[in-house]
């Protein structure tokens, strides 16, 4: 498992109150982003595209990371949407397992990147959600649950005996100079 490279931020915004409308609604959406200018960023591509909604015309109430509760492997359902020049708008649904939302998010990424040649900015994440066991279809995933699953360990190697252990202790080369 790589590291995560996005965070996983909630950003709380409106539309400006005017005379017109003067309690806008608020909305909020969560944006996977390397930082929280990028996901500001998303967020208001998402307002403009989902509720016509412009950033000079808006005000962002907050952004704050959001962590995970625990670091427990689980398995992951992400919901994307990318676009691409040869097919257009594309959705699908690829399940992950990783320890927290932000490296199946990233998973997800860095899949898309290498088998379809989608861009972090041609990426939208519409959902994460975490699923049990017995509801992982994909056989890479689903091998991890096996009753009688086990690793190998290799190369062991014994400790080496104590009377058997140098110690190398450097030459001192800069003697004191009495003048």
């Amino acid at each position: 498992m790589v590291k995560p490279h996005l965070r996983h931020y909630q950003v709380v915004g409106r539309e400006s109150p005017s005379e017109k409308n003067p309690e806008p609604t608020v909305y909020k959406f969560e944006v996977f982003a390397p930082n929280f200018v990028v996901a500001k960023s998303r967020f208001w591509r998402m307002m403009r595209v989902k509720n016509k909604v412009k950033a000079t015309h808006g005000d962002v109430l907050s952004c704050k990371v959001v962590k995970d509760a625990k670091l427990v492997a689980r398995n992951y359902l992400v919901d994307i949407a990318y676009y691409s020049q040869r097919c257009g708008y594309t959705r699908m649904v690829k399940e992950f397992r990783d320890v927290s939302k932000t490296g199946a998010v990233s998973q997800a990424y860095h899949d898309l990147a290498s088998r379809h040649r989608a861009r972090y900015h041609n990426i939208e994440v519409l959902n994460v959600k975490s699923i049990p066991d017995h509801e992982v279809k994909h056989l890479s995933i689903a091998q991890y649950h096996a009753p009688n699953l086990s690793f190998p360990l290799l190369q062991r190697r014994l400790k080496a005996a104590r009377k058997d252990r140098a110690i190398f202790v450097k030459k001192n080369t800069k003697r004191a100079v009495v003048a």
